[in-house]
């Protein structure tokens, strides 16, 4: 068994130095100054979940981060060079190490320019592989990432730990306050290594994890956060399987993507389904109708 299996096996992540080449951390982000930073389209939030253009604070960094870039196929400049990296021979092979899974489908990804203060929690209640616990997720720093930005920070362990009964009758809202007070409690478990450019982690889709709060406000945090797939499994969350899921071909890797960019109609999906998240009644009713789908 390699070091890096056994770190993930054993705390449900693994830290991986120089996983990705410095001319692809480049080409992305010439890209993003080029196109993306200066765009007035409305884009997708991982940290709002709203369609919306770029806020910009005063030093310049955009504060709502982006959901699913990889399908920007407006932006083809920006597609190309996430899917070229995150796709890189050097950094699947590496993910394959950690995780023990030799192949991969891409499911997800967000481009932070800042801090988005993600509060605590576990991926697999939004996606994950099914049977469930296998989905590995990466966390890859797009420059030397300051102390003082907010690091990103995992819950050693926890995808072991059993933190709740039935998630089914919970709000959003009151999951989210079960995962903060497990971490004010277990203080212990935290662990927010500093993070050089190229640097990834690669963590379990039950380990919690989030974002320490900035210190510094002028300090940005560029990153890029992708979910992996094991190839042979099912993709579904902890509650339903999604076998309708179509993956598009990328050099020889296939890929998916949830969120299409902006329109007034996918706004107007986007809206109804985050103002019935945090209704337990009406999100049990949605998920038996994606079940037959």
């Amino acid at each position: 068994m390699s070091a890096l299996l056994d770190a993930y096996r054993r705390d449900g992540w693994v830290l991986v130095p120089q996983a990705v080449a410095p001319a692809r951390i480049d080409r992305l982000m010439v890209a993003y100054a080029a196109d993306l930073r200066p765009s007035g389209r409305k884009f997708f939030r991982q940290n709002t979940n709203r369609y919306e253009p770029n806020a910009v604070d005063a030093h310049g960094h955009v504060t709502n981060s982006f959901l699913d870039p990889h399908n920007y196929e407006s932006l083809p400049a920006i597609r190309e060079a996430i899917l070229d990296l995150l796709f890189d021979d050097t950094l699947q092979a590496r993910l394959s190490e950690a995780t023990g899974f030799s192949r991969f489908h891409l499911m997800q990804s967000m481009l932070f320019d800042k801090n988005a203060a993600t509060p605590a929690h576990q991926d697999w209640l939004y996606l994950d592989s099914v049977p469930n616990g296998q989905l590995a997720a990466t966390w890859i720093a797009l420059e030397d990432i300051a102390e003082a930005a907010g690091r990103f920070y995992l819950m050693s362990g926890t995808h072991e730990v059993a933190l709740h009964q039935d998630l089914r009758r919970l709000r959003h809202d009151e999951w989210l306050a079960l995962m903060a007070e497990y971490c004010a409690a277990n203080p212990q478990r935290l662990a927010a290594p500093a993070m050089r450019r190229g640097d990834m982690i690669v963590w379990n889709s039950r380990t919690i994890h989030g974002s320490l709060p900035t210190r510094d406000p002028a300090c940005s945090r560029k990153s890029l956060t992708a979910h992996f797939l094991p190839a042979e499994l099912r993709f579904g969350n902890l509650f339903v399987a999604k076998d309708w899921v179509t993956l598009r071909p990328h050099g020889g890797h296939s890929y998916f993507a949830n969120q299409p960019e902006y329109s007034l109609a996918n706004d107007l999906k986007a809206r109804v389904k985050t103002a019935i998240y945090d209704n337990p009644a009406l999100m049990r009713m949605a998920r038996r109708l994606q079940r037959w789908r």
